[in-house]
């Protein structure tokens, strides 16, 4: 790997570690449903200019059901579960959880597309499922446990990006991913919006939660997926992949810089637990 893809990957670590942080100061007064309306929106939009100057089409009237489905999966239900949970989850916690993505899509591919769960994926996932155990279980005087259904989301919008995963590789083959980013970001929006009537904001936002909602959407979610795109072109996918090390690491110190937050035994060790998971997962031949 290039000096020039290893600061992409660092860069965009940062951008989808710090989306945790984003979330957490813009989720109060928007509410999970309306933030995540105006994130998909605007990243749709940056994305469908960008893949026309780049030529590739999105070609909307071919291909709304598959982005439908990819948007649901990958945009509408897990951008809207991480910032529900987020109401009352840390970013910490948050970012940890949701990087178990990779251990539920190495279960989600062996189920649906027949792909093999070998031994080292199996003891990766025992990793992982450990850590999650370790985070959810253990009880303290200084930290009180969140809610479990505020970890189910979490946890749940992995599983919905596991889903999305299979599904894009399935059904989407012949589809430039940028113009997958841009369609299913679109799709998302038109299905989230007609909530945001629904469930408003609870409050105007102040800058602080304006900026946060801008830098989410243009920045961790369509900078990032651009990132994303070129780098999975430069390097190829297995390299690409170990963005899911350095993100948690990106989300959990941001946390604490930006918003206070306490690093705990528990989320230090689970943590650990779920990223040794991922590397027995990702690790190539």
């Amino acid at each position: 790997m290039s000096r020039a893809d290893f600061a992409r990957l660092l860069v965009l670590a940062a951008l989808w570690g710090l989306a945790f942080v984003f979330i957490r100061v813009a989720v109060p007064p928007l509410g999970p449903v309306a933030l995540t309306a105006i994130r998909v929106l605007v990243a749709g939009v940056l994305l469908a200019l960008y893949a026309a100057h780049v030529g590739a089409a999105v070609r909307a009237g071919e291909r709304w059901k598959l982005y439908a489905i990819v948007g649901f999966f990958n945009s509408a239900a897990p951008f809207s579960l991480v910032a529900l949970s987020q109401t009352v989850l840390t970013a910490s916690w948050a970012v940890v959880l949701v990087a178990t993505t990779p251990l539920q899509t190495a279960l989600v591919a062996a189920l649906v597309l027949g792909e093999r769960f070998t031994l080292r994926k199996a003891v990766g996932l025992v990793l992982g499922i450990g850590g999650v155990a370790l985070l959810v279980g253990w009880r303290g005087a200084a930290e009180a446990v969140p809610p479990f259904w505020a970890i189910a989301c979490a946890l749940g919008a992995g599983t919905m990006y596991s889903f999305a995963a299979v599904t894009t590789k399935k059904l989407g083959g012949g589809v430039p991913p940028v113009a997958m980013g841009a369609g299913s970001m679109l799709a998302a929006a038109v299905m989230l919006w007609p909530l945001v009537a629904l469930v408003p904001p609870t409050a105007m936002p102040s800058a602080a939660a304006t900026l946060s909602t801008l830098v989410l959407a243009v920045g961790s979610t369509a900078a990032a997926l651009v990132l994303y795109f070129g780098l999975i072109r430069s390097v190829g996918p297995v390299k690409t992949m170990t963005v899911n090390f350095l993100s948690p690491l990106f989300g959990v110190t941001g946390s604490m810089v930006l918003l206070g937050e306490r690093l705990t035994w528990p989320l230090a060790v689970g943590g650990a637990l779920i990223l040794g998971g991922l590397a027995l997962v990702l690790r190539s031949r």
